[in-house]
């Protein structure tokens, strides 16, 4: 089923947490290829502007990671269109740099717009046990992870830098009169998640900053690999299964995302509708 054009402004395919892997049996590896290339053809059937990869593309083994980093670039190649990625704590084990170039990015977080839309794309591993603090606050951010390791090594947290950069972000958008989405790798609400997999490790700040703007309409994240919903200060807070758990999951392996601009519509594979979310912030006023 291909919707209707007029009913949308801006339609866009979205997938998470694939964690390819190189070191599976050759069975395994030909099916999760043929199972991405059945995302590719849902987002060519619906005529999607571009593809938001949110983070964790790769499994990240240690001696086969860019492997499994070449294997997934050349399944996701033929797609059309743009792909904005976001960096996720697998994507890590390979170096920041080279993972940025071989992305595209200049930043690890960015914005882009798209009619109507402000698209704010964080790095939630910023600031982690990968990379040395670089000022006071993130020191303490850093030491408050040793003193709790049931934060988990592998969570991170928007740096310093960062947070200065989304507050001027919020403030262009809303004077512009545009609706922001909030991308994050890591769920920003403890009631999106769980304790194994964690959230962003200064996720109250981060929330409270977003929450603060009557911009923000929503935040699409991964990370948390059964998925996830809440509504808070208006907000939704959307968290996407992962498609290297869809066996357990199977109503949602990718899917669309439809921003209307009253709501936001997300569907799975199947074109089956998974959110109907009406906006209710300020910034509609």
């Amino acid at each position: 089923m291909v919707h209707s054009v007029n009913s949308h402004l801006v339609r866009f395919g979205i997938i998470t947490d694939i964690h390819f892997s190189a070191d599976s049996e050759p069975a395994a590896a030909m099916a999760t290829a043929a199972e991405l290339r059945a995302c590719m053809a849902c987002w060519k059937r619906n005529h999607v502007d571009f593809l938001l990869q949110l983070g964790d593309l790769i499994k990240g083994s240690e001696t086969h990671k860019h492997e499994e980093f070449r294997q997934i670039s050349s399944i996701l190649k033929p797609f059309p269109g743009a792909i904005r990625h976001v960096i996720g704590n697998h994507c890590l084990a390979l170096p920041r740099q080279e993972l940025m170039e071989a992305f595209g990015l200049q930043t690890s977080f960015y914005t882009f717009s798209a009619k109507e839309f402000r698209f704010i794309v964080l790095d939630g591993m910023d600031l982690s046990v990968l990379r040395k603090p670089e000022t006071e606050e993130e020191r303490q951010i850093l030491a408050c992870f040793h003193a709790y390791p049931d934060m988990h090594d592998y969570c991170g947290a928007v740096g310093t830098r960062q947070k200065a950069w989304l507050q001027r972000e919020l403030e262009k958008a809303d004077h512009a009169g545009e609706k922001v989405i909030i991308i994050c790798h890591f769920p920003l609400l403890p009631e999106t998640t769980d304790q194994k997999h964690g959230l962003l490790w200064n996720h109250h700040e981060i929330a409270g900053l977003v929450s603060s703007s009557p911009a923000v309409m929503a935040c699409i994240s991964g990370h948390y690999h059964y998925g996830g919903y809440a509504l808070h200060n208006s907000i939704h807070f959307v968290v996407l299964p992962a498609f290297v758990n869809r066996s357990e999951h199977p109503r949602f392996t990718c899917g669309t995302v439809e921003l209307q601009r009253e709501r936001m519509v997300v569907r799975n594979q199947l074109d089956e509708k998974l959110y109907d979310l009406p906006f209710s912030r300020s910034s509609l006023t």
